[in-house]
Formats: structure tokens, sequence, C-alpha cells
């Protein structure tokens, strides 16, 4: 219990610290909020266009939130036991790849994975034996244990895995992923110190699947 309070006040605890490293790009404060909605009666909204999707590549890094993430391969499995257990009609999809926390700070796994998806080939289940939902989940290659909390300044090599109905129908997958913005103060949610989902699939590719049994 107590171990559990001081990881979760370590990942929160210096997030304004962390908000003046990043990139304009990952930034929005309530300045930004209050000048869209001056505008809005004048068009202002409607002239902020929704960005185009980047191109998510094998071996390139994107930017996720504090995450940087590099897709080395994806990988369709029968199993990752122990960590990951489907049905025996069911499959594994892995994004094999190379997971760095560039903050300050540690951060919570899951800010990463609700972030991620995969499409192009198959329906990932949320009925498997481990009961899981359809969000995936982050092992690490090493050991096969599962990963909650990301520290930062290590890089990791995780599976990000999927599980789907069958076997998956084709030779590429289509992963997207969203970009997330710092909300460093946001007076009309009081939200303040948060990541947040920017809106629109910034991320996105197909990428060549291998299949091993």
């Amino acid at each position: 219990m107590g171990e559990s309070s001081t990881t979760a006040r370590g990942v929160i605890g210096r997030a304004r610290d962390f908000v003046t490293g990043r990139p304009t790009s990952q930034k929005v404060g309530g300045g930004v909020a209050a000048a869209l909605l001056a505008t809005a009666p004048f068009g202002g909204l409607s002239r902020v266009p929704e960005p185009a999707p980047d191109p998510i590549r094998l071996g390139e890094p994107i930017e996720i939130g504090p995450y940087r993430v590099t897709i080395d391969q994806v990988v369709e499995l029968p199993d990752l036991e122990p960590a990951v257990r489907p049905g025996p009609d069911q499959r594994v999809i892995v994004l094999d790849a190379t997971v760095k926390n560039t903050s300050d700070r540690p951060d919570y796994a899951v800010l990463l994975l609700d972030q991620l998806s995969i499409s192009g080939g198959g329906t990932v289940t949320d009925d498997n034996k481990d009961g899981a939902s359809d969000d995936p989940t982050a092992v690490v290659v090493a050991d096969a244990t599962r990963v909650s909390v990301v520290n930062p300044g290590v890089e990791y090599r995780l599976a990000l895995t999927f599980v789907t109905e069958g076997p998956w129908d084709g030779d590429t997958v289509t992963v997207r992923a969203n970009r997330l913005e710092f909300v460093a103060e946001d007076p009309l949610t009081l939200d303040n110190d948060t990541w947040r989902d920017r809106g629109g699939t910034p991320y996105e590719g197909a990428l060549a699947l291998k299949r091993r049994s």
C-alpha cells in the first residue's frame, strides 16, 4: 500500500518540470483554449485543421506523450506464455518495440497502451483465458513479465500484445497510435498536469507481419 502511494506520487509529482522541456507541439494550456473560444464566433475553431496522420515505419521512433516508441517488427504467435495465454483458436499479435520514457519521472505503461490499436486483418478480442481487455499488454521480452510502470531514462524491449479471435488475415497489420499533449493548466476543467489525447489519428502505418509457430 505504501509503495503504491509512493509510486503514484512520483508519477505525478514533477509534471510541471517535465513539460518545460517538451516540444511545443506537445503542450497546450488554458491560454490556447481561451484564444480558440474567443475566436470561435469568427470561424476560429473551423480554421484549426485536424493533424494529418504521420507514418509509422519499422525502426523509426514516434513520440507518444513521454514515450519514445520504435517498433522493430510485428509478429503473430500462438501464445506468449506465461504472460499472455490466448484460447485454442486465438492468436497473439506482438509489436516488438523499444520503449523509452524520455521524461524525468516514472509513468504508467497504460498511458502508452491506451493509445495503440491494430486493424486490417482480424478482430481484437477481450474474451481470452486471462480475461484481459482489448487493450494491449506490455511484456518485457527478456523475462516475460508484465510492466505497469515505466521508469525514466531506461530503454525497455517490450512486447506490446493484442489477442485476436483467430489467425490474422493478410501480410500487414495497420497500427494506429494517438499523439498526446501535456496540459499544464486548464482553467475550464481544472484537470492540470496531465496528458490528453490530441484527437484524430496522428500516427498510422501498415507494417509487415511475421508468423511464427
